[in-house]
Protein backbone atom coordinates (compact mmCIF):
# COMPACT_ATOMS: atom_id res chain seq x y z
CA UNK A 1 0.00 0.00 0.00
CA UNK A 2 1.29 3.48 -0.50
CA UNK A 3 2.79 5.79 1.96
CA UNK A 4 1.93 9.73 3.02
CA UNK A 5 5.29 10.22 0.92
CA UNK A 6 4.54 8.05 -2.36
CA UNK A 7 1.20 9.88 -2.15
CA UNK A 8 2.45 13.50 -1.60
CA UNK A 9 4.51 12.80 -4.74
CA UNK A 10 1.57 11.57 -7.01
CA UNK A 11 -0.64 14.41 -6.03
CA UNK A 12 2.00 16.99 -6.72
CA UNK A 13 3.05 15.62 -9.84
CA UNK A 14 -0.48 15.48 -10.76
CA UNK A 15 -0.82 19.13 -10.54
CA UNK A 16 2.22 19.73 -12.21
CA UNK A 17 3.69 21.17 -9.39
CA UNK A 18 7.61 21.38 -8.74
CA UNK A 19 8.53 20.46 -4.66
CA UNK A 20 9.42 24.51 -4.57
CA UNK A 21 6.14 25.38 -6.30
CA UNK A 22 3.83 23.25 -3.58
CA UNK A 23 5.87 24.57 -0.62
CA UNK A 24 5.45 28.10 -1.73
CA UNK A 25 1.57 27.46 -2.21
CA UNK A 26 1.69 25.93 0.98
CA UNK A 27 3.70 28.36 2.95
CA UNK A 28 5.94 25.93 3.63
CA UNK A 29 10.15 24.99 2.90
CA UNK A 30 10.65 23.23 -0.38
CA UNK A 31 13.03 21.21 1.78
CA UNK A 32 10.25 19.88 4.12
CA UNK A 33 8.81 18.99 1.53
CA UNK A 34 11.25 16.73 -0.24
CA UNK A 35 12.00 15.34 3.13
CA UNK A 36 8.16 14.45 3.55
CA UNK A 37 8.28 12.99 -0.22
CA UNK A 38 11.55 10.64 0.67
CA UNK A 39 9.65 9.88 3.69
CA UNK A 40 13.00 11.41 6.08
CA UNK A 41 10.38 13.52 7.98
CA UNK A 42 6.29 13.81 8.08
CA UNK A 43 4.49 16.54 8.49
CA UNK A 44 2.63 18.20 12.25
CA UNK A 45 -0.70 17.33 11.76
CA UNK A 46 -2.03 20.60 10.91
CA UNK A 47 0.39 20.94 8.20
CA UNK A 48 -0.49 17.47 7.07
CA UNK A 49 -4.17 18.78 7.39
CA UNK A 50 -3.36 21.67 4.85
CA UNK A 51 -2.05 19.67 2.16
CA UNK A 52 -4.74 17.38 2.04
CA UNK A 53 -6.83 20.54 1.51
CA UNK A 54 -4.57 21.87 -0.72
CA UNK A 55 -5.25 18.94 -3.13
CA UNK A 56 -9.03 18.53 -1.96
CA UNK A 57 -8.42 15.30 -0.59
CA UNK A 58 -8.97 13.25 3.24
CA UNK A 59 -6.15 12.70 5.10
CA UNK A 60 -6.66 8.68 4.85
CA UNK A 61 -6.62 9.44 0.94
CA UNK A 62 -3.43 11.29 1.62
CA UNK A 63 -2.00 8.46 3.84
CA UNK A 64 -2.43 5.99 1.11
CA UNK A 65 -4.90 4.23 3.43
CA UNK A 66 -8.00 4.59 1.51
CA UNK A 67 -6.80 3.91 -2.13
CA UNK A 68 -6.35 -0.33 -2.24
CA UNK A 69 -2.86 -0.85 -3.16
CA UNK A 70 -2.68 1.93 -5.73
CA UNK A 71 -0.70 0.65 -9.02
CA UNK A 72 2.03 3.47 -9.56
CA UNK A 73 3.00 2.44 -12.92
CA UNK A 74 -0.75 2.27 -13.99
CA UNK A 75 -1.29 6.02 -12.35
CA UNK A 76 2.20 6.84 -14.45
CA UNK A 77 1.00 5.70 -17.86
CA UNK A 78 -2.43 6.97 -17.20
CA UNK A 79 -0.51 10.38 -16.70
CA UNK A 80 0.94 10.06 -19.72
CA UNK A 81 -2.06 9.33 -21.54
CA UNK A 82 -3.54 12.46 -20.07
CA UNK A 83 -0.58 14.33 -21.40
CA UNK A 84 -0.29 13.23 -24.66
CA UNK A 85 -4.01 13.99 -24.94
CA UNK A 86 -3.81 18.09 -23.28
CA UNK A 87 -0.87 18.45 -25.90
CA UNK A 88 -2.76 17.17 -28.55
CA UNK A 89 -3.85 19.39 -31.71
CA UNK A 90 -7.66 19.72 -31.22
CA UNK A 91 -7.95 17.28 -34.72
CA UNK A 92 -6.37 14.68 -32.81
CA UNK A 93 -8.70 15.55 -29.15
CA UNK A 94 -11.59 15.26 -31.86
CA UNK A 95 -10.71 11.99 -32.83
CA UNK A 96 -9.95 10.16 -29.51
CA UNK A 97 -13.22 11.77 -28.06
CA UNK A 98 -14.83 9.73 -31.35
CA UNK A 99 -13.47 6.73 -30.47
CA UNK A 100 -14.51 6.95 -27.07
CA UNK A 101 -17.93 7.76 -27.50
CA UNK A 102 -17.87 5.15 -30.44
CA UNK A 103 -16.47 2.52 -27.17
CA UNK A 104 -19.65 3.31 -25.40
CA UNK A 105 -21.65 1.67 -27.66
CA UNK A 106 -19.87 -1.59 -27.53
CA UNK A 107 -18.82 -4.01 -24.82
CA UNK A 108 -15.17 -3.27 -23.46
CA UNK A 109 -13.06 -5.13 -20.82
CA UNK A 110 -12.11 -3.51 -17.87
CA UNK A 111 -8.92 -1.03 -18.86
CA UNK A 112 -7.26 0.03 -15.41
CA UNK A 113 -5.89 3.24 -17.58
CA UNK A 114 -8.92 4.65 -18.51
CA UNK A 115 -10.03 4.62 -15.14
CA UNK A 116 -7.22 6.18 -13.72
CA UNK A 117 -7.65 8.94 -16.84
CA UNK A 118 -10.95 9.24 -15.52
CA UNK A 119 -9.71 10.31 -12.62
CA UNK A 120 -7.14 13.16 -13.70
CA UNK A 121 -10.03 14.67 -16.37
CA UNK A 122 -13.26 13.84 -14.46
CA UNK A 123 -15.07 16.48 -17.25
CA UNK A 124 -14.37 14.36 -20.29
CA UNK A 125 -17.02 11.58 -20.81
CA UNK A 126 -15.49 8.06 -20.86
CA UNK A 127 -17.01 4.75 -21.81
CA UNK A 128 -18.55 2.76 -18.76
CA UNK A 129 -16.46 -0.24 -18.45
CA UNK A 130 -17.77 -3.68 -17.97
CA UNK A 131 -16.20 -6.43 -16.37
CA UNK A 132 -14.97 -9.38 -19.02
CA UNK A 133 -16.88 -12.13 -17.84
CA UNK A 134 -13.86 -14.81 -19.25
Amino acid sequence: MADFAQMLKYFREREGLTQRELASKLGMSAGAIGMYESGKRHPKFEDEEAIADFFNVDLNTLRGKRIEEPNLEEISKAMSLYKAYATASPQIQNMIENLLELSRSIQIPEIPQLKELKKLKPDVEFPRLKKDKH
